[in-house]
């Protein structure tokens, strides 16, 4: 009886023994995989870092906060922005104490990645208020404001970094293009030209100086820096040729003014393949809609590209019956059997001539001329 005590005893002594011992070779198997984890991210090997990352306990990882970074930097490397920023949350949601600069820096690009504005903002605005130098941050919401027409948002943004540091020609760039964005031609140019002494003197600097003096009645000034423009663009952009066309025109240079237009509406008409193919679309979605009378009027668009085609003659036709506009439906009859002779010969084209045809004989019967 005593001996079995004894034995008792001896296992329950023993068995915390055992399973701290079974907890700890856990704990080395789990660092083990941290450790091949560390080593396949220091080579970029990410793919295989993926590997020993999925392997470790869902508990170990959330415990070592430096594991969920490394696997959020993992992601970002991998192009994966929603585990990149999911693992950054985790930090941010479950243990606020422990956020870094770092996270909250990593937490903006990762939310602009995914082009969620709510996170950007909240995030940025975060990132800035800790540092206010960090100009990438602000050079990156400046241009977001910018490309989303909030350009009061950037100049103010921007224009409150430059009273900390007012050489960063990125910053100034945004500050600038903001200006110009919202008419403020003296604040747009004195920037641009501070850019332009700076090394930054291209297609941009050029247009927006251009464009800043003529709102400023300095049409004259304006052309050396419109021809610059167009010259960087190979004369085939919009903006810079119809600026500087009506700055010529403006400043008595005709021939040359004429010659900027005529390119100008040269680059922005599509050729004529293209408008026929945007507008037949665009006139088989109204058909869709039922909507004929945008139909017909984009049909109609569609011989100004394609005069010589029956068959957009026969549409227009359906789309003044689906109207019940029986004489513009008749006239666009006849348009369509005038052009029968450049159809091929199919039976089918036969048959929708033959229908034309009676089409019209009943039109006449019911008194339409």
């Amino acid at each position: 009886m005593r001996s079995t005590n004894i034995i008792f005893l001896l296992i329950m002594f023993l068995s915390p023994i055992t399973i701290k011992a079974e907890d700890n070779n856990s704990i080395a198997q789990q660092r083990i995989l941290e450790t091949k984890m560390d080593s396949c991210m220091n080579t970029h090997d990410y793919f295989h870092a993926m590997q020993y990352y999925t392997q470790m306990d869902t508990a170990f990882v959330h415990q070592n906060l430096s594991i969920i970074r490394k696997a959020a930097e993992m992601h970002r490397n991998r192009g994966n922005n929603a585990l990149w920023m999911s693992h950054l949350l985790f930090i941010y949601s479950t243990k606020p104490d422990s956020i870094t600069y770092n996270d909250i820096r990593s937490l903006y690009f990762a939310s602009r990645n995914r082009e969620m504005e709510d996170f950007c903002t909240l995030f940025g605005n975060k990132a800035i208020s800790m540092n206010p130098y960090d100009s990438e941050i602000v050079t990156s919401m400046a241009t977001d404001y910018n490309n989303t027409e909030h350009p009061d948002k950037a100049l103010e943004l921007c224009g409150s970094y430059l009273q900390r540091d007012s050489t960063n020609l990125k910053v100034l760039r945004q500050y600038g293009y903001a200006a110009h964005l919202l008419g403020n031609a003296t604040e747009a140019l004195n920037t641009y030209k501070k850019l332009e002494a700076n090394g930054f003197d291209n297609y941009e600097s050029a247009l927006i100086i251009g464009v800043s003096l003529i709102r400023m009645d300095s049409t004259w000034a304006s052309r050396p820096y419109l021809r610059k423009a167009v010259e960087r663009r190979k004369e085939n952009e919009y903006a810079s040729l119809m600026h500087l066309g009506n700055v010529n025109i403006a400043c008595g240079e005709y021939g040359e003014g004429v010659s900027h237009l005529e390119k100008a509406i040269d680059v922005i008409n599509p050729d004529g393949n293209t408008m026929y193919s945007l507008l037949h679309s665009i006139a088989e979605g109204y058909y869709g809609m039922n909507n004929y009378k945008q139909a017909a009027k984009a049909f109609s668009e569609c011989t100004k590209y394609k005069s010589e085609k029956p068959i957009l003659y026969y549409n227009i036709a359906q789309m003044c019956k689906g109207m019940k506009d029986n004489k513009k439906e008749l006239k666009y009859i006849n348009m369509f059997l005038d052009k029968t002779h450049l159809l091929e010969d199919t039976p089918e084209n036969k048959k929708l001539i033959d229908e034309m045809q009676e089409r019209i004989e009943y039109l006449a019967k019911i008194g339409v001329k």
